[in-house]
């Protein structure tokens, strides 16, 4: 009897055809692993907001994965990580890319540290620090964050990484163009919409690095 698609399975996998992202069955059964061990720590520790396995499937993991597609480095920093989103489950799904995630909070830490213990994820790097003071060596290539900051604050919290070559991918829901405006002209910013099942109102994925004089730096995509 096929799964319902109400249940997580089928979620998931629903959700991964519909954004055109292809990762085979133990890879999907690593990312739900990493959601019931977020839902049993969650009873305790109070690490996301969102309750429940079938809402966290679009809210954590899709959401997450939707940036998969625009990720060209081989070492990568999720600042401000929390529990582990978007870094994780992008770990889970590029195995082959090594991912540090940058927390303050020690419950958070704890837990991602954990999760690289239980589920075999050698490719993250959990560590305990405040972004504007954190020393990563080597530097990383790229930068992703699920936003919620101003763009200009997130580029100025950047900033060190991006003067040394590093891409910034933030992950952001509704955002006015002023904030695309505000960036001085030495920055390129693409804004690319960003749909993912499950998750109402719009998500969109500001992509910011050293300007160059070929490129838009103001460049609206689909």
């Amino acid at each position: 009897m096929s799964a319902s698609i109400d249940q997580p399975e089928a979620l998931l996998a629903h959700g991964l055809k519909t954004m055109g992202i292809d990762l085979d069955q133990p890879r999907q059964q690593l990312l739900l692993d990493f959601l019931a061990m977020l839902e049993r720590w969650n009873r305790t520790y109070n690490l996301t907001a969102v309750g429940g396995i079938s809402a966290m499937v679009s809210r954590h993991l899709l959401d997450s994965l939707a940036v998969l597609p625009w990720l060209e480095g081989q070492r990568i920093a999720d600042l401000g990580s929390g529990a582990g989103l978007p870094g994780i489950p992008l770990a889970i799904a590029a195995p082959q890319r090594h991912f540090v995630l940058i927390d303050s909070n020690g419950k958070k830490v704890r837990f991602m540290r954990q999760v690289r213990r239980e589920l075999g994820l050698t490719n993250i790097e959990p560590v305990q620090a405040r972004i504007e003071s954190v020393s990563l060596q080597p530097s990383p290539d790229e930068l992703v964050v699920r936003a919620v900051a101003d763009l200009a604050e997130l580029v100025d919290l950047s900033r060190r990484w991006l003067d040394r070559g590093a891409r910034l991918l933030a992950m952001k829901g509704p955002m006015a163009d002023h904030e695309l405006e505000a960036l001085s002209d030495q920055w390129t910013a693409r804004r690319v919409e960003l749909k993912v099942p499950g998750v109402d109102g719009p998500r969109c994925l500001v992509v910011v690095s050293h300007h160059a004089d070929d490129t838009d730096r103001r460049g609206v995509h689909a």
